[in-house]
């Protein structure tokens, strides 16, 4: 009777053991959702820095500020799964730069190991060498070697309040991640970028 008696108590270990995991295993996840949700809407050249504050993932976090320019920086990653070998290693930042207390930018990089890194930029003004919106730019290094791809659009455009939708944030909960670009960034599907993005890039690193 005696070893009937602890079957429950093993059961319910190994259960509580098992949710523990699940929850880890989805924290990033819900991590990039609430960031991306933070980010939406901010618009470059009219949301106010006391607005952005008002948002609670950008309350508690540090701030780099160079005299009237300050930077916020959110950023995630799938510890848990890329330590114990089951997904590539992604990592996803964001940076808000706010001057004299208005928005400037907003920026979100995903970066899969091995590969390319993908930034969407918002601004208030495109660079003059942008004809359309989004603008698509390759950074390739000397030798052709793509090592990025710079996806920017200026503050008028509908997609400062699509972030949510941006990027798929269940690749960083996901066994063995998401295979391709196109799944881990929607956006993607959307620009015919020309790009192989899921070749693999030898000189770049993730950080």
């Amino acid at each position: 009777m005696k070893k009937y008696s602890i079957l429950p108590i093993i059961l319910a270990v190994v259960l509580t053991g098992a949710m523990a995991l699940w929850m880890a295993i989805q924290t990033p996840a819900r991590a990039v959702e609430r960031n991306l949700a933070a980010l939406n809407s901010l618009t470059a050249g009219e949301t106010s820095e006391a607005e952005l504050l008002s948002r609670k993932e950008f309350q508690n976090i540090n701030r780099m500020c160079f005299q009237a320019t300050c930077l916020y920086h959110l950023q995630v990653e799938n510890n848990l799964l890329s330590r114990l070998h089951l997904a590539p290693r992604i990592f996803m930042w964001a940076i808000v730069d706010v001057r004299d207390g208005v928005v400037t930018g907003v920026s979100v990089s995903t970066t899969k190991s091995g590969l390319p890194s993908i930034t969407v930029t918002q601004v208030q003004r495109l660079p003059k060498e942008c004809s359309a919106t989004p603008c698509v730019k390759p950074l390739m290094l000397s030798n052709k070697t793509l090592m990025g791809v710079s996806v920017m659009f200026d503050h008028h455009s509908d997609l400062r309040n699509q972030f949510p939708k941006l990027i798929n944030a269940q690749c960083w909960a996901r066994l063995h991640g998401c295979a391709t670009y196109a799944e881990v960034i929607p956006l993607l599907q959307r620009l015919n970028l020309g790009l192989n993005v899921d070749k693999p890039s030898t000189g770049m690193k993730l950080l």
